[in-house]
């Protein structure tokens, strides 16, 4: 059994047509036909369901359906390895970020490249929980910096810094005028929070639901420049993490702590497990915990 003939049943099972998948692969229907057969022949059982207008996989079929798929995007990741190997010390690092470490990770970066010169780092902004896991297991990034709370056997997540979320919020807001801010003070204020999917959201409303309260969400969003700029045309308040307020700068925004002792994240660098990393990469994930040390 070879990677082509799986590669030839995966597409005709992607395109239920025996003609379309035939015209991607570039080969005559006959000869695909008949590949299929033979691949049906090798492993002994039916695949195919040939006796329908449309094509539809058997029950042994849908389970080495699933089986093909992966061992195709396995052996691709195996090649990618392969070409890193090669590119001894003059490869690239593909690294994926959130947007709050774009403040530190340059020094980080800065101290990595003055033991490799040559290699090529390629930043990858990671927007949401799904996004960073299909971009690890795709093979997208060798590495991201995320606040997600991940729990997957095949994935590595390396605790590197934790900190603190703030109240930002309009320098002409009455809440400036107190001494001391709670989560309750905030409930009938006009709140702007990311959207599902963000682990900050969730970090944020768990402070709130741990004091029984709830935010007046009017607005969502993705990006956290977003949410600043929302708050500096007096739309609202956000609450937002310590290492991106603290370098944004604007002079109409006012950064506060809010009494509560549940407002805080942790940021990790997660990798894929069965991912043959260089040692240079695994180099700048020392760096990075080193650099919060």
């Amino acid at each position: 059994m070879d990677l082509r003939k799986l590669r030839y049943f995966t597409t005709v099972v992607h395109e239920k047509n025996f003609s379309k998948a035939a015209g991607i692969l570039h080969i005559s229907q006959p000869s695909l036909s008949n590949s299929i057969m033979k691949l049906e022949k090798e492993v002994g059982f039916q695949l195919l369901e040939r006796n329908t207008r449309n094509l539809t996989l058997t029950e042994s079929g849908e389970i080495f359906y699933t089986r093909a798929k992966e061992l195709i995007k396995r052996h691709g990741y195996m090649l990618k390895d392969l070409e890193e190997i090669r590119q001894t010390g003059s490869g690239t690092v593909s690294i994926g970020l959130i947007e709050s470490s774009k403040y530190w990770i340059p020094k980080v970066i800065k101290q990595f490249k003055e033991r490799y010169p040559t290699i090529e780092i390629h930043f990858k902004e990671m927007l949401g929980h799904k996004k960073v896991i299909e971009s690890l297991t795709n093979y997208d990034v060798h590495i991201t910096i995320t606040n997600q709370l991940i729990h997957d056997i095949e994935i590595e997540v390396i605790p590197i810094y934790i900190e603190k979320l703030l109240l930002v919020m309009h320098k002409e807001d009455m809440l400036n005028d107190l001494v001391s801010i709670s989560l309750n003070d905030l409930t009938e204020h006009d709140f702007i929070i990311s959207t599902d999917g963000f682990q900050t959201r969730e970090d944020v409303l768990h402070a709130f639901n741990h004091e029984n309260l709830a935010p007046n969400i009017k607005y969502e969003i993705e990006r956290l420049e977003t949410a600043c700029s929302l708050v500096e045309h007096k739309l609202g308040i956000a609450i937002l993490p310590e290492s991106y307020v603290k370098y944004y700068s604007n002079p109409n925004l006012v950064t506060r702590s809010i009494d509560s002792g549940f407002l805080q994240r942790t940021v990790y660098i997660a990798y894929k497990k069965e991912r043959n990393l260089t040692p240079a990469v695994f180099h700048l994930i020392a760096e990075m915990k080193g650099f919060f040390v």
